[in-house]
């Protein structure tokens, strides 16, 4: 496990106490609510340290960009986390149609109502617009990782043709050596040539001068 999957796993351990806190928030009233939200909030803080960290950890690492994605998954959850703990402050803490307002007028009652629909609306719409982005950044990442892999098979290509091409190049000197010794050996050839004819043309006028000389006497 390296530093990354570690810090993750501190991570998704502070989740799991922020999910359980908002869980249990609509229980409480008054005082304990609001101490029950700060924990909820210092658990918020402590993930988007954590977060921080990874984001650090992603750049350096072999999976930079899979890393990424997650860090952006991740912030997106805290979001979700931040409107959940909106939420739960307005909803009563034995989780009925009650609210603080229970006993107030009709036009408070439907002030809150309204302020509660709107609120979750919006939280839809952040979720929503949230999971697009995120698949378009994920479908960025994945482009880019392609586009990654085509530059280093590009450059390993490109290291094989120039390896081919200095092969080439070595082959052409070794032809052109070759035929340098060739050519070398061809004249040598026809200088041993010219020397053996002369060699047999002067045998010949010896012989004949012999043959002269002995017909003469």
């Amino acid at each position: 496990m390296d530093v990354f999957e570690r810090t993750e796993q501190n991570f998704q351990h502070v989740c799991n106490s922020i999910t359980r806190r908002i869980k249990q928030l609509p229980n409480y009233g008054g005082e304990k609510k609001k101490i029950a939200v700060r924990e909820v909030e210092n658990d918020i803080d402590e993930a988007l340290k954590f977060i921080s960290e990874m984001e650090k950890l992603a750049q350096n690492h072999p999976q930079r960009i899979k890393l990424q994605t997650k860090t952006k998954q991740y912030h997106s959850d805290i979001q979700k986390y931040k409107r959940e703990v909106q939420l739960a402050q307005l909803q009563s803490s034995n989780q009925t149609n009650s609210n603080p307002w229970s006993n107030a007028p009709d036009d408070y009652q439907s002030q809150y109502d309204n302020q509660r629909q709107h609120l979750l609306q919006g939280s839809n719409m952040l979720d929503s617009t949230s999971d697009r982005l995120l698949r378009t950044h994920q479908i960025s990442a994945q482009s880019e990782q392609i586009g990654q892999n085509i530059l280093m098979d590009l450059g390993k290509q490109g290291e094989q043709i120039r390896g081919m091409r200095d092969k080439l190049h070595e082959t052409d000197d070794q032809i052109k050596s070759a035929r340098k010794i060739m050519t070398g050996i061809a004249r040598r050839l026809a200088t041993n040539k010219v020397i053996l004819s002369i060699i047999i043309l002067l045998l010949m006028g010896i012989i004949a001068l012999i043959i002269c000389l002995k017909w003469l006497r």
